[in-house]
């Protein structure tokens, strides 16, 4: 499952998409990360060659042009460095890095290279950046130890296969799952590897669940797309395990199509968890028109996320999320609640633009202090500045 052949002949508009929601996450997220005065390390657990044969910068080259920029900025902190995990191309890899400072090739495979991993300094900001080709290098173990090290800081954005591990569990149930390669329209194919096993499922799910919902598909209780839905959300739960905020972004080839992959988002910091959510928003609402590469992917959807419908009341989404949680949040946290119910439908702009709206109305918003240092009464929703509070009105 998830070959190399022919990948980096040409980057597809899907991985352009991804890509450019890492680019542009990483901007915010050095300035603020490297304000700690603790080194920052991200890896790149699949890097693969660095560029593509059409001549796209991939993932590799895209942390290794920002670490370039730290580094020619006399007013940051320059400990930052890239580590990049590559078994099948390494010279490639090592070729397109050349001339980019603080920048490590580590050949071999991402479990070959955890104990470098775990090798690193804990005082250190760690990012994963994790998009293999599959889902069988996954081994959810890994992760675990990687959180046990207890670094600084520690966020993860995944590329997970959720219908590929289905198609693939189908495979090892000795279900038809012939049927479900017809559904994928984006033109890839898949090696299935025939040593796979069960318990190989079980580490990647960190559990056995996978396997009932595969039998409520097979005795037609379900659909695909419910069983895509039901497993992501038990895989969700394993990742909250590692991360206090999580974040899941369904791609899609067409509207109304199953999740072809899912970006999963942790982080243990509630303001990294707003800036990456919030940076996919605005990307998507910016790129939901546009087709790239002859492909349709998740930007064209009217909502990314299916259980949000055309004519859905913001305003009653932002007051159900009040109720469910005692009615009165920190903003900050508010937001954080709303991007974990709501994924990237909308932008904290657009959150906050409309509890603006309601404010008096449907809700109260508290903020100390009361008034600016010019003595006007304070209006904005800028949690840095003030301590804000809100709540639904009586």
């Amino acid at each position: 499952m998830g070959h190399t052949k022919d990948f980096f002949k040409i980057k597809k508009g899907w991985s352009l998409q991804k890509d450019e929601i890492f680019d542009r996450y990483l901007v915010p997220y050095i300035a603020k990360i490297l304000k700690t005065r603790r080194p920052l390390v991200i890896i790149d657990c699949f890097a693969g060659k660095g560029r593509f044969d059409d001549g796209h910068t991939g993932s590799p080259i895209i942390i290794a042009n920002h670490i370039r920029s730290v580094l020619a900025n006399d007013n940051q902190n320059k400990d930052i460095r890239g580590l990049f995990i590559e078994r099948n191309y390494t010279k490639e890899l090592e070729t397109n890095l050349r001339g980019y400072e603080n920048c490590e090739v580590l050949p071999g495979t991402f479990e070959e290279n955890i104990g470098k991993i775990l090798a690193l300094n804990s005082r250190c900001n760690l990012f994963l950046y994790i998009d293999p080709y599959g889902i069988k290098c996954l081994d959810f173990q890994q992760f675990e130890r990687i959180k046990a090290k207890n670094f600084s800081s520690l966020e993860m954005l995944l590329n997970f296969n959720s219908f590929g591990f289905l198609r693939e569990g189908c495979r090892l149930l000795k279900l038809n799952y012939e049927s479900l390669f017809s559904d994928d329209q984006s033109g890839d194919e898949y090696e299935l590897d025939e040593a796979n096993t069960k318990e190989r499922m079980n580490n990647i799910a960190h559990g056995e669940y996978w396997q009932s919902i595969i039998d409520d598909y097979k005795n037609d209780k379900i659909g695909m797309f419910r069983a895509e839905e039901l497993f992501l959300n038990e895989y969700v739960k394993q990742i909250k395990n590692l991360f206090t905020y999580v974040v899941n972004i369904p791609i899609r080839l067409e509207s109304g199509n199953i999740p072809k992959y899912r970006l999963i988002f942790g982080s243990n910091h509630q303001e990294g968890m707003i800036l990456m959510a919030d940076s996919m928003s605005r990307i998507w609402n910016e790129l939901k028109n546009i087709q790239r590469c002859g492909q349709k992917v998740l930007f064209e959807c009217e909502f990314p996320d299916s259980s949000i419908q055309p004519g859905f009341d913001l305003k009653e989404g932002i007051l159900n999320v009040l109720k469910e949680h005692k009615k009165s949040l920190p903003l900050q946290e508010l937001l954080v609640k709303l991007f974990e119910k709501y994924g990237i439908a909308f932008s904290k702009k657009e959150y906050e633009g409309k509890m603006k709206e309601m404010e008096g109305n449907q809700i109260i918003i508290d903020r100390e202090p009361a008034y600016t240092e010019g003595g006007r009464k304070a209006t904005a929703l800028d949690y840095r500045k003030y301590k804000i509070t809100v709540s639904v009105k009586c």
